[in-house]
C-alpha cells in the first residue's frame, strides 16, 4: 500500500529537480494529497528542499526530503503534472499514480551527449547572427559554443564544482575566439565571443526566479537570482580574466 506522502513527496522532487517553480511544486503537492484522500496538507518548498504536513483525519504526520540535484528538464515537470490531473479526475489510483512517477523519474535526466554538443553550436551561431554577425563570427561562434559544450561535458564528468567549471569554460570560449582573430584578423571578436557564452548563460533560471518572485515565493526567488547571479559572475571572471592577460602581453582588441 503506496502512502499519499510518499507519492506527493516524489511527485514535488521530480518538479523541483528538473527546473519547475516551487509555487508549481506546493500547489501540485496539496492537489494530489486531497486527490489521495488527505483532509488537507500544508507544503513549503524551497529549492534545496520540501517540508509538508498531512492531516488524514485522526493522524497527523510531516515528512521533509532533501533535494540534492537540479537541473532542467520540463519534460518531466510536463508528465508530473500530467499524473496531477489523471489522479485529481479519477483516473489514476494512489498506487497506480506512484508507479507512473517511478517510471518518470527513470527517464534520462538528459539529452544525448551529441544533441547537447549539436545544439550548444546551433545556439551560440544563433546568437552571433540575431546580434548582427557576418559570417565569420557566425561560424567562429558555432565552433566555440561546441567547444564549450565538450569542456563542460568533461569537467561535470570529473565532477568539478560547477562554477569553476563555468569559469574554466569561459576561458576556454575566449582563448578560442583569440585563436580564430589571430588568423582571421577581421572576424568580429566581441560577436563570436558574446555567442559562445550564450550557451552558459541561465536564462531558465532566472525566469524561474522572476516568476517566483510574482508568486510572492520571495525565499526561492531570492535563492535562484542568487545563483543565477554566481553563475554569471563565473562566466564573466573566465572571460574577463583572459582578455585582461591578453591585453596586459600586449594584445589589441577591436
Amino acid at each position: 500500500m503506496v502512502d499519499v506522502a510518499d507519492l506527493i513527496l516524489l511527485a514535488g522532487q521530480l518538479i523541483l529537480e528538473n527546473g519547475g517553480e516551487t509555487f508549481r511544486v506546493e500547489e501540485t503537492m496539496v492537489r494530489m494529497a486531497l486527490a489521495g484522500g488527505a483532509n488537507s496538507a500544508d507544503v513549503f518548498a524551497i529549492p534545496q528542499g520540501i517540508f509538508c504536513t498531512i492531516n488524514g483525519g485522526l493522524q497527523r504526520h510531516t515528512r521533509v526530503v532533501r533535494i540534492y540535484n537540479r537541473g532542467f528538464n520540463l519534460a518531466k515537470v510536463l508528465e508530473v503534472n500530467r499524473i496531477s490531473r489523471q489522479l485529481s479526475a479519477g483516473i489514476l489510483t494512489v498506487e497506480t499514480a506512484y508507479n507512473e512517477l517511478l517510471r518518470v523519474d527513470g527517464l534520462p535526466r538528459r539529452y544525448p551527449t551529441g544533441v547537447r554538443l549539436l545544439s550548444g553550436a546551433m545556439v551560440s551561431a544563433g546568437f552571433s547572427y540575431l546580434l548582427g554577425a557576418h559570417v565569420g563570427a557566425f561560424v567562429s561562434a558555432g565552433i566555440t559554443g561546441l567547444l564549450v559544450m565538450l569542456v563542460m561535458e568533461f569537467l561535470q564528468r570529473k565532477e568539478v564544482l560547477y562554477f569553476v567549471s563555468l569559469a574554466l569554460a569561459g576561458v576556454m570560449a575566449t582563448v578560442a575566439n583569440l585563436a580564430v582573430k589571430w588568423f582571421w584578423p577581421s572576424v568580429q571578436f566581441d560577436l563570436a565571443i558574446i555567442g559562445s557564452i550564450m550557451v552558459l548563460i541561465p536564462g531558465l533560471a532566472i525566469t524561474t526566479s522572476v516568476r517566483d518572485a510574482l508568486f510572492e515565493d520571495l525565499v526561492s526567488a531570492s535563492i535562484r537570482g542568487v545563483e543565477a547571479f554566481g553563475v554569471a559572475l563565473s562566466i564573466a571572471s573566465g572571460v574577463g580574466s583572459v582578455l585582461t592577460l591578453y591585453l596586459w602581453i600586449g594584445g589589441t582588441l577591436p
